[in-house]
């Protein structure tokens, strides 16, 4: 019986153990992507001991489709994106910013058609301005006019979801303005269109990236995660240090144009921390004052101690 017990342990012994499922990420083709990729490149993953597997979604629709299936483990989202796939059902957690801790990181403006005569922000009062509803465009476009001291009711939209669309119709003055993110509102400029306000030049950050997990992933995989957050902030200091070694995985991640390359600036990124409070409130109160969702609190859709496996 002994040996046939040691036989049976040998054997076992000797079946090679299978890999664990790879930390599964869906990724939009945005410069908010590159450090994911950075940390790949520069085998961060590696060295952590850590698999990850980055998937790319052509659109919001297929990765948060993908997230609902349990499909992938987290993304790259937007806040007012996340916060109305969750609608406080727990399918979700905000963790750590991938842009936007900074005013200078925004990446959206409201643009006027080159022939609309439009020249400042006031000349925008009452001009209806091509957005996507319920998204952070829309967010984006009234905070932006609301620091320019347009009441409610000056601000006019009219919806045009698709954001190629959106822009072929400002070129042509099919709309006389338009919200659009980089590196679209930089291809308008070049084609005759007029940035009128942007959220890069405010004292205040509008707009963010972030990045998200399924709750049920952070409560069994948190030393992954914690692990690919130490990985994630290798990789954001790699490029901060030097934004010109990266220039073209951020141009080819950001699909930015051949014309666009040489000059775009390469965005400085912020270490992994905590969504915080101060960008969380704006964003539940519009949510709210819209009707989109009841109001979810701080700590039911934001995790602060993804970094900590032990806890």
């Amino acid at each position: 019986m002994k040996r046939l017990l040691f036989l049976v342990m040998t054997l076992l012994a000797a079946i090679p153990v299978s890999a664990a499922e790879p930390l599964k990420l869906g990724l939009l083709q945005i410069e908010d992507s590159a450090p994911f990729h950075v940390a790949e490149q520069e085998r961060l993953y590696a060295r952590e001991g850590l698999e990850v597997e980055l998937v790319p979604f052509l659109s919001a629709i297929e990765r948060d489709s993908a997230l609902a299936a349990g499909a992938i483990d987290g993304a790259i989202d937007d806040p007012i994106g996340a916060i109305l796939f969750d609608q406080g059902r727990g399918r979700l957690k905000i963790t750590a910013l991938c842009l936007g801790d900074r005013p200078a990181e925004g990446v959206f403006a409201i643009l006027a058609s080159p022939k609309s005569g439009l020249a400042t922000a006031a000349d925008l009062k009452g001009v209806e301005i091509a957005v996507s509803s319920s998204t952070i465009i829309e967010y984006v476009t009234d905070r932006m006019l609301e620091q320019q001291g347009f009441a409610p009711g000056e601000v006019k939209k009219i919806e045009v979801a698709k954001m190629p669309i959106r822009m072929q119709m400002l070129l042509s003055d099919s709309v006389k303005a338009a919200t659009l993110p980089e590196p679209l509102a930089s291809i308008a400029v070049g084609k005759g269109a007029r940035v009128l306000v942007t959220d890069a030049a405010g004292d205040e950050s509008l707009s963010q990236t972030v990045i998200v997990f399924r709750p049920e992933v952070l409560t069994t995989r948190r030393a992954e995660v914690a692990a690919f957050f130490r990985a994630y902030a290798g990789a954001v200091a790699a490029i901060n240090a030097a934004p010109e070694k990266y220039r073209a995985l951020v141009v080819e991640t950001g699909r930015i144009p051949s014309d666009l390359a040489k000059a775009y600036p390469i965005p400085r990124y912020p270490s992994p921390a905590p969504f915080r409070p101060a960008l969380y409130t704006p964003i539940m109160s519009w949510l709210a004052a819209k009707e989109l969702t009841a109001p979810i609190p701080y700590d039911k859709m934001v995790a602060t101690d993804f970094m900590e496996p032990d806890n």
